[in-house]
């Protein structure tokens, strides 16, 4: 069995983290990991007081183990935390790379909008119902009024539909309407990636859901758009006339806010009686192993005008053995 550990209840998010060994010195934290240490940060104190109401004394302990158990099972997943595709990628690729990539994640968008859909309706609560579908339908064209998470607009437009956008970008890249978004044109890591997707973050487990929701949102918070968006502009930068990447930009932003959300949301879910810490986590790593991963190393082995400077591998080996460190219990007794 895993070794015990005390951690104060109003430890900020690196003492945490540095207490169980996931952070060497909680005041060097690694990349994959700063914007989860802000973010806990913001939500622990809610969390703390929590303790004071009748009946909560144990529930924020165990949402600092979920949060522990979530920064080594998810943020330090490899396909995260050193994602060798995605880092060379940010440092140029050729028109044909960047057509790969275009079409490839074509494939992917517009499937997870049926994935949306039926998460909606395998929704547990009216709070989840009501946000998957406001989601969705920003998606297929109605705007927020002020911004993400704010009310719809109630006005849809063609030109506000996100797919459109990755349309202007796949015709930049010389894709016809044909050759992007349809199932036929997935590579097998595409294909793995759409069905670990309708599987795991449109299951009728919620726990499995939200957890497959949660891994969607670290991976989109990470590396991706920022990664793909330097690609671009390097691209770019050598065209005459440049490809129009307004949808890489628009979700990169939606992403700083939503990570927040993402934090605030999993405390939300956590309180509710449906909740499963084992198969949240469970379908957290299905999605980014079975799903997220699989599409980088397809995307990799498919790769057009490949050569030595792009890795040999998708990503780097996991550094980190989730079921080696420590757990934290009300009762627990102190090591090293």
């Amino acid at each position: 069995m895993p070794p015990l550990v005390e951690v104060a209840p109003d430890a900020s998010a690196a003492e945490l983290l540095a207490r169980v060994g996931i952070l060497s010195r909680q005041e060097e934290v690694p990349p994959h990991l700063q914007r989860f240490v802000q973010q806990v940060d913001r939500v622990l104190p809610r969390v703390q007081q929590a303790a004071e109401e009748p009946g909560e004394a144990a529930r924020p302990l165990a949402f600092q183990q979920l949060l522990v158990d979530a920064a080594a099972r998810i943020l330090s997943h490899p396909v995260i935390a050193s994602n060798r595709y995605l880092e060379r990628f940010a440092d140029g690729v050729t028109e044909a790379q960047a057509r790969h990539e275009c079409q490839q994640f074509s494939v992917y968008t517009i499937h997870f909008d049926v994935a949306r859909a039926k998460a909606i309706a395998n929704a547990p609560t009216p709070e989840l119902y009501r946000e998957r579908l406001y989601v969705l339908l920003n998606e297929k064209g109605v705007p927020y009024e002020k911004g993400y998470g704010d009310e719809l607009s109630g006005v849809w437009s063609p030109e506000s539909v996100h797919f459109a956008w990755m349309q202007k970008m796949a015709e930049g890249l010389g894709l016809t309407f044909e050759e992007f978004g349809k199932i036929w044109r997935a590579r097998p890591g595409t294909v793995a990636l759409v069905e670990t997707t309708m599987e795991t973050y449109a299951s009728a487990d919620a726990s499995i859901a939200c957890g497959a929701a949660f891994a969607l949102d670290c991976w989109s918070a990470g590396a991706l758009w920022t990664s793909w968006i330097a690609g671009m502009e390097k691209l770019n930068a050598t065209r005459s006339r440049p490809v129009n990447i307004s949808y890489l930009y628009y979700h990169e932003g939606e992403q700083e806010h939503r990570s927040q959300v993402t934090l605030d949301r999993l405390w939300r879910d956590f309180r509710q009686p449906w909740f499963d810490a084992d198969r949240f986590l469970a379908g957290a790593e299905r999605m980014l192993t079975d799903g997220v991963q699989a599409y980088y190393v397809s995307q990799l082995e498919s790769l057009p005008q490949r050569d030595p400077s792009w890795p040999a591998q998708a990503v780097a080996p996991r550094q980190l053995a989730p079921e080696t460190l420590p757990r934290i219990t009300a009762t627990s007794v102190s090591v090293g």
